[in-house]
């Protein structure tokens, strides 16, 4: 009992530090109103009071779609932290983050996907990080995923990290101060998949360093995979991706000359998996072929190593 009391001390004397800083939460939805309100209600119960919810509608304005989630809405009408805002069409969920930074008031941001969920302190102790370590512009934090409880332990400049796919950095986890956000340019509306290490990499790019909170704090609901891409589109995604960042991989090569090996093959190890998984074997063997002819060793390894691995199959993953 004492300890949860001064605990608790502690937790009122950081709120009444940072109480001036408002956070803008951005939710953007599409096809699942449904699964809405969870997401909303999960920051309007924050132990951090002074908030902001952006909900960014970006189903079509004619769909039933639009329908449903108008009526979810109006039952936040009279609530003035909540903010609704309907796109006209749909343009994908890094034009509807892009929409709710530019709408927001707060002076640091975070992003919640529809279907997903943050636990209660979240917010509190992604800010309260933020303001004790200047040097981090953003900050990320742990999940709870397909029964997996994932803590990640690395910090700094993870460009190498987000373009082999060694650490995973969702949407759902990270907190950046605006006025970051909108000098790195925001979100790249070209990309369908990958939006979120995107996203970083334009912030790694400006010199940043990025923070973690070791602690779960946000819960992912996959139970919804309609808004999924197909394997095809998922590699054509993949190939845009490494393209598109052609001139980090150069970069890392300077101080690694097998930088651009080790992310490629990571990457198409991904998609060999996921061409399996929707049992698109005649795409997989070319993967498989194309990747063998490139660097056979390291993606044979890279393969196994990842077999095992799932094999294994841990409750608590590290990262």
């Amino acid at each position: 009992n004492k300890l949860s009391y001064l605990i608790n001390i502690d937790r009122n004397e950081s709120n009444k530090m940072n109480e001036n800083l408002k956070v803008s939460t951005i939710i953007t939805t599409y096809r699942r109103a449904d699964m809405l309100k969870r997401a909303i209600d999960s920051v309007l119960n924050q132990t951090y009071s002074n908030i902001e919810v952006i909900v960014v509608d970006d189903n079509d304005e004619k769909s039933e779609d639009r329908k449903n989630t108008e009526e979810i809405m109006t039952s936040y009408a009279n609530n003035p932290k909540v903010k609704y805002i309907k796109h006209k069409v749909n343009m994908n969920g890094a034009a509807a983050r892009n929409t709710g930074i530019k709408n927001s008031t707060g002076e640091i941001v975070c992003f919640l996907d529809d279907d997903d969920w943050y636990l209660e302190t979240k917010i509190e102790k992604q800010l309260e990080f933020l303001c004790k370590n200047k040097d981090y512009k953003a900050v990320y934090c742990g999940w709870h995923r397909n029964g997996k409880i994932v803590i990640p332990k690395r910090k700094g400049n993870l460009g190498f990290e987000l373009l082999s796919g060694d650490s995973l950095i969702y949407t759902n986890t990270i907190m950046m101060w605006k006025n970051i956000a909108e000098k790195i340019g925001g979100w790249d509306e070209r990309f369908r998949r990958n939006q979120e290490a995107a996203f970083l990499l334009r912030y790694f790019k400006y010199g940043f360093s990025i923070g973690v909170i070791e602690e779960c704090l946000v819960e992912f609901d996959t139970s919804d995979r309609r808004n999924q891409l197909d394997s095809e589109k998922n590699e054509e995604q993949f190939e845009f991706y490494l393209r598109e960042h052609e001139d980090m991989i150069k970069k890392l090569a300077e101080f690694d000359k097998n930088a651009r090996k080790k992310i490629y093959s990571k990457r198409y190890r991904g998609v060999l998996l996921y061409h399996l998984k929707s049992k698109n074997i005649i795409n997989a063997f070319k993967v498989y072929i194309k990747m063998i002819k490139y660097i056979p060793i390291m993606f044979n390894k890279d393969i196994i190593v990842y077999i095992c691995y799932r094999l294994i199959n841990k409750d608590i993953c590290n990262y």
